[in-house]
């Protein structure tokens, strides 16, 4: 039998892990059509085995960003127009390389106007385009942010409403 002495140490060290994961746990708010973009890219990785993906607050937050920022600047592109890569920006949002033996990201855009600017859509582009479908479907993935983003003033020959679509998505091994 083990002592009540060990018992509330071990009680304390697992309290203690949950507090400082906590930040990392914090539920994510998603708008209808991020939700509906997690669960259609889950829906094709489970199709093929893999394991589903969880969404992660600061990859959502990365993904958000670039959404707002294209719909703003009225760019479309991985990289923003001051230069930052897309990796650079993941880790800008707070997914670091540091303290970790493992890292690896990826990055995948969209952007319509009316009947093409569906979360169906866009998960149906990306996985009839060989380099997207690859990312979607790296088996090593577990984390997943997606930031979808409508502005209203057009965007090159799309008068009106148009949706931006960032998905951010990784992993990290201790």
């Amino acid at each position: 039998m083990k002592s009540p002495k060990g018992i509330l140490i071990v009680l304390i060290v697992v309290a203690c892990s949950l507090l400082l994961a906590a930040p990392a746990l914090a539920t994510t708010q998603l708008n209808r059509y991020e939700k509906q973009v997690v669960s259609l890219i889950n829906k094709e990785r489970t199709k093929r085995g893999l394991a589903k993906l969880r969404v992660n607050a600061r990859l959502t937050q990365s993904a958000r960003g670039h959404s707002a920022e294209m719909g703003e600047l009225k760019y479309f592109a991985h990289s923003s127009p001051s230069g930052e890569r897309w990796s650079s920006r993941v880790v800008r949002y707070g997914y670091k390389r540091q303290g970790y033996n493992y890292w690896k990201a990826g990055d995948n855009i969209y952007r319509r106007a009316m009947l093409y600017s569906s979360p169906v859509a866009c998960v149906d582009a990306w996985m009839r385009s060989r380099s997207h479908r690859k990312v979607i479907l790296t088996k090593v993935f577990r984390d997943l942010g997606v930031g979808a983003v409508k502005t209203e003033t057009g965007f090159g020959n799309m008068d009106g409403t148009v949706w931006f679509f960032t998905m951010d998505i990784g992993r990290r091994i201790r």
